[in-house]
């Protein structure tokens, strides 16, 4: 009966939180748009649009971005985008209600992912709500959702736990944590690049450190082997999308850097509760300190120290007082560009470590008064600090709120995303730029194809042709034969038909990455079932 009850509570604390993290952002039955939220809401619509006459999409996009046909959904992995692309095409007409819906699914998952993982470290319940709830309610995660509206990061959030689970249970020799760690990274490859490099950095540290104390088993080095076979055809559909268009094509390379966050202004942002300056917020700074002052002066051998020592050097890393070679920003650890990602695997780590501190000193502590605690103030915090968010619109250019009535009207005033797969030249040069992007009329635009007319005395049309991908151009409606890597060549009154469809092979990579991840998915969820029946909660 008891176990019966604690289920409940895990069913209804997950509910909740979920509604906690996501209702304060559609309060005013609106929705503000940061950063990245155009990007990623482009991105969502031109993949609804395809699903919904039947289709996969293109490769490149027509729609947003300028209308320039960058290679977005090619480039950006946008598989687990399902969660807010699938409600988009349920709910047409009700485009608010579909991002909530989305939100809230994306939050749910979050929680349940958390609470596979926590549910493995310890069989306390009370144990359990408080990981699920550090690991929820804190501000970087608010920040990815509500702030930079870094939604692909913030997919990959959402899967870290089953990667950390899947190494755990590896480690403890347990066959069923190869298809976690499979699961958890083929989900994130399908999520976000730069995420995955943050997570093989990760397991890569955490195994050369079982390496120095001569932990690791031929077994376990095995399993790793299988997981990252498993992993191939789940991520085939994204991964030669990526290749088939950065190996034919020369183009704009992301930036590189490493900017790291300014200590005073990340203080500030967490004793203010902002989830404007990358920060993991009050609570989870001052577990973090704790913790890690333990772990340093304590003279226990729990495993709880590892990961919050492992937390504590990740937070450093992401503030200015920390010196950094030169050029580092210019090398391989570049490509994260932002220090403060590194929080994510601070998150993971601290929830983690937390979680089987907890565990040790079960006897010493009040952990139903500590969970009440957590959930309690953390809730508080997370409503105030996206409603205070949402507050504070001002006249930033890259702030637009949006309602069922506006949405798309809104979205296209950003050109966000623009020029960041560009075509470029034998120097290195972008093929064009806002300052020299030939002019054009453009008459309509779908999905799959953009109709447009040059504006006078232009003799080209601003629109980019990828090699290695299929176009239909239709000049005065007669086909033309093109040459890719270059602007399509026109006169003045010439309307311009370009087109592109998925292919072939972009339909059975597709049909094998999900058939992949639905396969492993059931079996690890008859896993957990399986779990679930022996009494552990």
């Amino acid at each position: 009966m008891k176990k019966k009850m604690q289920f409940v509570g895990i069913i209804i604390e997950t509910i909740l939180l979920a509604f906690i993290s996501t209702y304060p952002a559609f309060f005013n039955h609106s929705f503000k748009l940061t950063w990245d939220g155009p990007i990623h809401l482009w991105r969502f619509e031109a993949i609804s649009d395809a699903l919904r006459n039947g289709k996969l999409p293109p490769i490149v996009n027509f729609m947003g971005y300028g209308n320039v046909g960058e290679a977005f959904n090619g480039i950006y992995p946008w598989l687990t985008s399902l969660i807010f692309v699938i409600p988009r095409i349920i709910f047409t007409n009700k485009l608010l209600l579909a991002l909530f819906v989305g939100f809230y699914l994306l939050n749910t998952l979050t929680i349940l992912n958390a609470y596979l993982l926590v549910r493995k470290l310890s069989e306390n319940y009370w144990i359990k709500i408080i990981g699920i709830t550090l690991y929820q309610l804190n501000s970087y995660h608010m920040m990815l959702l509500y702030s930079r509206d870094a939604w692909g990061e913030a997919l990959a959030y959402t899967f870290l736990p089953l990667v950390m689970l899947g190494c755990y249970l590896i480690w403890n020799n347990k066959k069923l944590g190869i298809l976690h760690l499979s699961l958890g990274m083929g989900l994130i490859v399908n999520s976000h690049v730069i995420s995955i490099i943050l997570i093989i950095v990760l397991i890569s540290i955490m195994e050369i450190y079982r390496v120095c104390l001569l932990k690791v088993t031929f077994k376990e080095f095995k399993y790793f082997i299988l997981s990252g076979l498993l992993t191939i055809p789940s991520v085939i559909f994204t991964i030669t999308n990526i290749l088939n268009i950065i190996i034919k094509n020369a183009i704009k390379s992301p930036w590189k850097g490493f900017i790291v966050v300014d200590t005073w202004q990340s203080l500030q942002a967490m004793l203010q509760n902002k989830i404007t300056i990358f920060n993991i917020g009050f609570v989870s700074f001052i577990l973090l300190c704790i913790l890690f002052i333990l772990a340093i002066v304590t003279k226990s051998n729990g495993v709880w120290r590892k990961y919050i020592i492992g937390a504590g050097v990740a937070y450093f890393l992401t503030l200015n007082i920390v010196p950094l070679p030169t050029g580092i920003s210019q090398s391989f650890i570049g490509t994260i560009q932002f220090a403060g990602r590194l929080l994510a695997i601070v998150m993971l780590l601290l929830t983690t470590g937390g979680v089987l501190f907890f565990k040790e000193n079960i006897a010493k502590l009040n952990l139903r008064h500590i969970s009440y605690f957590l959930m309690i103030f953390m809730s508080i915090l997370t409503i105030s600090t996206i409603r205070d968010c949402y507050h504070d619109i001002g006249n930033n250019s890259v702030n637009y709120v949006i309602d069922n009535n506006n949405y798309k009207k809104e979205i296209s005033k950003s050109n966000g995303g623009y020029g960041d797969y560009m075509l470029v030249t034998k120097n290195r040069k972008p093929i064009f730029n806002e300052t020299s992007i030939p002019q054009s009329i453009i008459i309509s635009v779908k999905y799959n194809s953009i109709t447009m007319k040059p504006k006078e005395k232009v003799s080209q049309i601003p629109f980019l042709i990828y090699k290695g991908i299929p176009y239909t151009v239709m000049i005065n409606e007669k086909k033309q034969i093109i040459q890719t890597g270059k602007l399509i060549k026109v006169r003045a009154g010439d309307k311009v038909k370009i087109e592109s469809n998925a292919t072939w092979w972009n339909y059975a990579c597709f049909t094998i990455s999900i058939l992949s991840l639905s396969i492993i998915t059931i079996i690890v969820l008859y896993g957990e079932c399986r779990w679930h029946g022996t009494g552990a909660i």
